[in-house]
């Protein structure tokens, strides 16, 4: 079973569907609860987003990477098109309030801008807020959430494709409790924490480089009980075999509190933007 965030219609639920076709997906509340699924043998594997083309990182999936005794073993990227969806009856005109995750806010912001003296409310996920809308049966509510959605619930769309990038593409990652041997894996992503030196950051990644490695992202967050003291997370890409990423490893140890390998995988292929997909 593949775990993700979320409901049926949701775009985690969406990737998870296109990345295991012949898979069972199951959707849990919240992020935490989708991974806990893995650690507790409920799931084969979980499919969380971790970064937006346009709005950035997802973070509580950073926070879980952190934490969590699990491995990455893949990843795969969505195209997202939002939609400001409505129950049957409403008008763009009439709404007042809308429901959304933060990230789907955050990739609709110009959209929104145009939306005067409208009430925007965060929520938890962008299927459930198209199913609140749809239990509440509120002509002037409305969610930004997937075409997928609004068949799930019986919605309709108000306005279409409303993100501001055409671009508009969610990486995910794909976690297991074990690491899956890959013979040529052709990304890394490793998590860590430098010591309290002058120009311990900079030697870090001075060793990856020097080792070889490729970095391709890195990401910084506060650590809640360590104030202004902060975790990383960097990708590397290219060939790397299990020699090469233990030698980048060890040089870059002595500088870091903690250090470690998340897990070695393929590098998915962006898809096509809109314009492309219709000229091939």
């Amino acid at each position: 079973m593949i775990a993700f965030p979320g409901t049926s219609g949701s775009f985690s639920g969406v990737a998870a569907q296109e990345a295991f076709p012949n898979g069972q997906c199951a959707g849990f509340p919240t992020f935490p609860e989708a991974a806990k699924a893995v650690i507790e043998g409920l799931a084969d594997y979980a499919l969380l987003p971790v970064e937006n083309s346009f709005a950035g990182a997802v973070l509580p999936t950073y926070s879980l990477l952190e934490k969590l005794p699990l491995h990455i073993v893949g990843e795969t990227m969505k195209a997202v098109r939002h939609n400001l969806l409505g129950v049957p009856g409403a008008t763009l005109a009439g709404i007042r309030r809308i429901a959304s995750h933060p990230q789907a806010i955050a990739q609709c912001d110009v959209f929104l801008q145009g939306m005067k003296g409208v009430q925007i409310t965060p929520s938890e996920n962008t299927a459930i807020s198209a199913r609140d809308v749809a239990a509440q049966g509120d002509l002037s509510y409305a969610a930004i959430a997937s075409e997928e959605a609004a068949r799930s619930f019986g919605l309709i769309v108000l306005a279409k494709n409303i993100q501001t990038s055409s671009a508009n593409t969610t990486r995910f990652l794909i976690l297991s409790r074990t690491e899956t041997p890959l013979a040529t894996p052709s990304k890394a992503t490793v998590v860590f924490t430098v010591k309290n030196e002058v120009g311990a950051l900079v030697r870090v990644l001075a060793s990856f480089a020097e080792s070889g490695l490729n970095m391709s992202r890195i990401e910084s967050r506060p650590m809640p009980e360590t104030p202004f003291q902060y975790f990383f997370s960097a990708d590397f890409e290219g060939r790397m075999d299990a020699e090469h990423l233990s030698r980048a490893m060890e040089a870059a140890r002595p500088y870091t509190c903690e250090l470690r390998l998340l897990g070695v995988y393929p590098k998915a292929i962006p898809p096509k933007r809109e314009n492309e997909a219709n000229n091939s």
